[in-house]
């Protein structure tokens, strides 16, 4: 079954992006703005309902704000609340029908125990610039390589019978997922 929601960190995702969260905090909305603009032409193309999650606990006085823009549900955390405990509770909410961007391993270990999928935070990235989406807080990425690459084949002993040329079942399943995204 295709994940049909996609829940991002939005902070985790722009620092994989080359900006780190003080800077885009400081510097004010832009950053944040083009961002959701890019995600939801990404959502758009995918037709997957996507949240987009922001830290704001560190801001004095402000409640969880949800706001409904460019087909992407934004959430703005409340005062003393993290992004991460929103996305977790998403995660149990919807289980085996959502699909998580983060690079947090707290975010990414509930993910697995619920049966959601996970993508890394660079992961996702390279996903959104070739996409054909590309901006400026996507071109400044620094265009590294990936820390995993899904075409390396796995070291095998000589001991195993099979195709030595077909990947694992897991690394096949999370393959066809990620064609969807």
């Amino acid at each position: 079954m295709a994940p049909k929601h996609l829940i991002i960190d939005g902070y985790n995702v722009l620092g994989a992006m080359g900006l780190p969260p003080h800077r885009v905090v400081e510097q004010g909305e832009h950053h944040r703005e083009e961002f959701i603009v890019r995600v939801g032409l990404y959502g758009h193309k995918l037709r997957n309902l996507i949240t987009l999650v922001f830290d704001a606990w560190q801001q004095s006085g402000m409640s969880r704000q949800v706001i409904h823009r460019e087909g992407v549900t934004v959430i703005y955390t409340a005062q003393g609340e993290k992004a991460d405990g929103v996305i977790q509770d998403f995660i149990r909410t919807h289980g085996k029908g959502a699909a998580v961007v983060s690079s947090d391993l707290e975010v990414i270990s509930v993910a697995k125990a619920f049966g959601a999928f996970s993508i890394r935070s660079q992961e996702f990235v390279t996903r959104l610039a070739s996409s054909g989406l590309q901006g400026s807080a996507v071109s400044r990425s620094g265009g590294g390589p990936s820390p995993k690459d899904d075409d390396e084949e796995p070291v095998r002993s000589k001991e195993k019978k099979g195709n030595p040329r077909k990947l694992p079942k897991k690394l096949r399943q999370r393959n066809r997922i990620m064609k969807k995204f």
